[in-house]
């Protein structure tokens, strides 16, 4: 069946990228997702004209367990860009993880890129360790703090760039009020929310450091490519 109407298309294409949006390709789900969400913004498309009048469940991704505190910041910005929320849960052991909360495929998403961004960290990590290493210097959980806190402030700072740019995009990402609503009324829960780091002028070098690589994280920002892409 042909589809004629100008609207009609619009609900066509949101279908389609909500069916790509479920693929087990991680980099191709989100960008369909994203480009769903902003097609969805921009066009006033309803819940119930997408066939969802049913209303949509906030579910709950967790990570794995951590002990590192910079950990928290990475999930506070990663997830309000990508239409969540993020929790910290902490163990008896000491230990926490982090509870992404969400519609189902944004909360999928969320946590791949969460995920993603702390194996991109740890890697950069050994590098900068071998760095330290050779001029007889301590890599600690100082100099890693302040990596972390210039790698937020790149990445957030590529989401504010982005949004800035294109006002659909912006509303596409925003956190659905059913998802603010649902964490809200959670108890006797400590919220990983980014705050803009403190300069640290021992560590200004490794904030530096971190805010470029924080810039250019392949996932920040996939507005361009996704349209490249034909999405």
């Amino acid at each position: 069946m042909m589809v004629n109407d100008p609207h009609d298309k619009i609900i066509d294409k949101i279908d389609k990228l909500l069916r790509l949006s479920r693929s087990d390709n991680e980099n191709e789900a989100r960008a369909a997702m994203v480009k769903a969400q902003e097609l969805i913004a921009k066009h006033n498309i309803s819940r119930e004209e997408l066939g969802q009048e049913e209303e949509r469940q906030v579910v709950t991704m967790t990570s794995q367990a951590f002990r590192e505190e910079w950990v928290q910041m990475v999930a506070g910005v990663i997830a309000s860009n990508f239409r969540c929320r993020a929790l910290t849960l902490v163990m008896y052991s000491g230990n926490f993880k982090i509870r992404f909360f969400g519609f189902y495929e944004d909360a999928v998403v969320c946590i791949n890129i969460f995920q993603y961004a702390i194996k991109v960290i740890r890697k950069r990590f050994g590098t900068l360790r071998a760095i330290y290493e050779s001029a007889d210097r301590k890599f600690g959980g100082d100099e890693k703090f302040s990596y972390v806190t210039g790698f937020c402030a790149g990445l957030q700072k590529n989401f504010d760039e982005q949004k800035q740019n294109d006002n659909q995009f912006a509303l596409a990402l925003v956190v659905p009020e059913e998802v603010n609503n649902f964490v809200d009324s959670i108890p006797g829960v400590e919220q990983s929310d980014f705050q803009e780091p403190k300069r640290n002028k021992a560590h200004r070098l490794l904030q530096q450091n971190g805010y470029i690589d924080g810039k250019a994280f392949q996932n920040a920002g996939d507005k361009e490519r996704l349209r490249g892409s034909g999405v």
